[in-house]
């Protein structure tokens, strides 16, 4: 019997060793894209840059300055307000949209996904110029107008704002909210919402009470893969929101141009921390790994 539990214990051993080799690749990559450069954010932060070079002087100004500043804070809470938009508005479409996925046909449901991954095939700033010839003063909504003679002039205010950073956002994340609510409810039992009809209740009940909840990690998947990258949004706001549509990361990339690197490095850590945070919070709400899970 000693034998047999040695001989377990050996080979429990050599699974975790086997687990670990298996983690190996992903930490490392881990090290060098995420924990490395944030690693040299965070010094850099602390530094104080004098004549466009950082000296070796600790402080904490970068972060009062960030921090202190109305301007910046604005454009901060206006980003976090556009990504929370943007979110809101993906899980309204996308989320109809799955529930009609998973009720067609094996034959068509694999067609409409197709359709759906789609635009990933095509160059991301490809699709942002492609909605700028759209909205554009000279673009196809205006050209329509114009040809039906419902303006005399063409409308400038399709663009370089923010309305158009949130048009143009959802669009460009619209397939990855889909696709997250689509595994979750594609998982959902739905003997469950027909014996919740038998015993009486309404479909606003039944979505309420029972689906939402079963399927409440799609949505935190959703806001997750949504929410987080509108915070590092930089592409979108830069071609179509003009100087009114500028998010955060547009005032980041701005203050390392301008060589300010403890001021761009302090922004960069805010807005990372808030994501972590985001990430926790969601981590402890609902169990992420049940949308992916078997």
């Amino acid at each position: 019997m000693r034998a047999t539990e040695l001989e377990g214990q050996r080979r429990s051993a050599r699974a975790r060793s086997r687990d670990l080799w298996y983690l190996l690749p992903i930490t490392a990559l881990d090290l060098v894209l995420f924990i490395f450069p944030m690693a040299i954010m965070t010094v850099v932060s602390f530094l104080q840059v004098h004549e466009f070079e950082l000296t070796r002087q600790v402080t904490v100004r970068n972060y009062l300055f960030f921090l202190g500043n109305w301007v910046y804070l604005r454009v901060f809470l206006k980003t976090v307000v556009i990504a929370a938009m943007v979110t809101v508005v993906c899980l309204i479409l996308g989320y109809p949209f799955a529930y009609f996925l998973t009720q067609i046909s094996s034959r068509w449901q694999r067609t409409a996904l197709a359709l759906v991954v789609l635009p990933f095939w095509t160059s991301y700033l490809l699709r942002v110029y492609a909605w700028m010839t759209i909205l554009g003063e000279r673009g196809l909504i205006n050209k329509g107008l114009l040809l039906l003679g419902i303006v005399n002039e063409p409308i400038r205010f399709l663009l370089y704002n923010n309305a158009a950073v949130v048009i143009v956002s959802v669009y460009l994340y619209l397939p990855y909210s889909a696709l997250a609510l689509y595994t979750a409810l594609e998982r959902f039992d739905r003997s469950l919402v027909r014996a919740a009809m038998d015993l009486g209740a309404t479909p606003v009940q039944v979505f309420r009470h029972i689906v939402l909840p079963l399927t409440l990690p799609g949505v935190m998947a959703s806001f997750v893969f949504v929410f987080i990258p509108m915070l590092g949004e930089f592409i979108t706001p830069t071609l179509v929101g003009g100087t009114e549509g500028i998010l955060i990361v547009n005032i980041v990339v701005s203050q390392l141009r301008a060589l300010r690197f403890g001021i761009g490095a302090a922004m960069t850590l805010v807005i990372a921390s808030l994501v972590v945070a985001l990430l926790i919070v969601s981590r402890r709400v609902v169990n992420l790994e049940r949308v992916f899970g078997a």
